[in-house]
Order: structure tokens, then sequence, then C-alpha cells
């Protein structure tokens, strides 16, 4: 990873993220302490800018599909993304949470983060290659967490600025709960408010007692994003707390 040019590895992160801000640059990779050299460096390798309302130095995506073909020389693995434009900008403040909620997690020394398989990231793997998921129901992001004793803890991100319809959900917590891999709350929902955690806490009751799921507490984490920001903050902590919070 040290080969790696560091224009190459903010152009992996836009491609993963889809849409993303200066901001969300300089706190991924913990280099710059000014946006200048950041905007330049994104310019120089061709990410499309765009003004969007109040963000500062705007929205930062790729249009262009041979930036795609420029990553696969450095990370023969990486899916083949597609540009999906403006249908990124559609659910921008959705996407810049997701961001700050993955560099959270990244800078945390609560956890050790090893693999991030994000929305578009998912959506660029092949069908077969999916690990389950389908096209009907992505989650914002799946991750893995490298214990102690080096294995690894798989988790499913999402992202809840607002309610969905509640029978979306029936269908969605459904889903997860079938899943041989979803176990010891590794389904993490990150609410925006305490009103959307406790509208999601009272329909997953309501699923496990009308026998739909297996019951409370086994499948799913539910957070208010105040909370997220307090437990995985971008300053140091316990070393020792690691493997006791996940």
């Amino acid at each position: 990873m040290n080969d790696i040019p560091i224009k190459i590895a903010i152009l992996k992160f836009v491609a993963e993220q889809g849409v993303v801000t200066v901001d969300d640059v300089m706190r991924k990779f913990g280099r710059w302490s000014s946006s200048d050299p950041v905007r330049m460096t994104m310019t120089q390798v061709g990410i499309t800018h765009q003004k969007f309302g109040s963000v500062k130095h705007g929205l930062w995506f790729i249009d262009k599909p041979e930036l795609f073909a420029l990553l696969r020389r450095y990370y023969r693995d990486i899916p083949k993304f597609k540009v999906r434009g403006m249908r990124l900008l559609l659910k921008v403040p959705h996407s810049l949470g997701v961001n700050h909620i993955r560099i959270g997690f990244e800078k945390s020394s609560k956890i050790k983060v090893v693999d991030w398989w994000s929305e578009e990231y998912i959506r660029a793997l092949p069908p077969g290659k999916r690990d389950g998921i389908t096209a009907h129901k992505i989650p914002d992001a799946i991750f893995w967490h490298q214990r102690k004793d080096g294995t690894h803890s798989k988790f499913f991100l999402e992202y809840e600025r607002s309610l969905k319809a509640p029978h979306r959900y029936g269908k969605i917590f459904q889903f997860y709960d079938k899943r041989v891999d979803v176990k010891n709350k590794n389904v993490i929902y990150v609410c925006e408010t305490e009103f959307v955690r406790d509208k999601l806490i009272a329909i997953e009751q309501a699923l496990a007692k009308g026998g739909k799921i297996k019951g409370t507490g086994l499948n799913f984490t539910f957070i208010t994003l105040d909370e997220f920001n307090r437990a995985y903050s971008e300053a140091k902590q316990s070393k020792e707390e690691d493997d006791e919070k996940l």
C-alpha cells in the first residue's frame, strides 16, 4: 500500500464513496493542514468538482470512465465501477453522512477496520461475488474488524437520516434475520435522531412479538449519530477497550 501514489488512494476513496468533500479527504488521509493541496491533487487527477449549496469547496465525484480504468492498474481486484453521475447527487446528505461514519470508524482506535465495502463497491461487484447481497437490498456498507487474535468479524452498516415506511423495515429486518452471517448485533443502524432510533427499536420489538424475526437484541445495534460520534471519536481511545466494544 505504501507504493500507491496519494492521488490514486484519493481516487479509490472517491470511487468507493461516490461523492466526497474536501473535508472528507482531509479527515480520511490526515496529512494536510490546508485544503489547497487536496483540491489541486483532485483536480489534477481529473475528479469532477461541482458547487453544492453551502458545502465548502463543493462536491467531488467521478464522471470519467477512464479514471476507473486507471484505478485498476493499481488495484487489480477492484470491481468495475460505472459512472453514475447525477444519480449520486440525488442523495448527497445521506452520502456525506456515510462518509462521516466510515472515517469515524477508520480513525477510531476502538476498532481496526481491515476492509470496507461501500454501497458503490457492492453495486460494482458481479452478482456472484456480492456475498449474498441482492440488488433489492444493498447496505450502506459492509466492513470487517480485526480482533486482537487476528480473526475478522463482519458488520453491516445502515445510516438512517429519516424513517422509511414501516413495512419496508419489516422486509429489511427479515432479510438480515435470515442471514447466517448476521449475529451478535452486527447490523449497526446509525440514526440521525433519537426519534428515528426509538421507532426502529419499536419496529424490531413488534416484528419479534409477531414471530417474524427471531427476537430482539440479537442482530441489530441501534444508536444515534451523536452516540456514534461519542463512541467512535477520532481521539485516540484506550486500546484495552477494542474487542469489548465490538
